[in-house]
């Protein structure tokens, strides 16, 4: 069986961070630079954690099909016999 493709340790690591950030920005004493590089990075880790999610929903992506995918059928004749 294959390994499912959402890395569960990077999603952990997201949210553990993500909670670290909440934690520090909770703080009074933070300066509004300090607050907004950490909203930026905020941003990009929920960014992150829904392409993570979204890759394990669309699956995998090949170029080529499986081995025991079916194959296309050649063309036939048109529906309406032709006419």
């Amino acid at each position: 069986m294959a390994a499912p493709r959402t890395d569960a340790h990077d999603l952990k690591a997201v949210k553990s961070r993500l909670d670290a950030i909440v934690e520090a920005v909770n703080d009074d004493t933070i300066s509004l630079d300090d607050a907004l590089s950490l909203y930026e990075e905020a941003v990009k880790l929920g960014m992150k954690a829904s392409e993570i999610m979204e890759a394990d929903l669309i699956g995998p992506v090949d170029d080529e099909p499986a081995a025991d995918a079916p194959q296309d059928a050649p063309a036939s004749a048109p529906a309406n016999g032709g006419e």
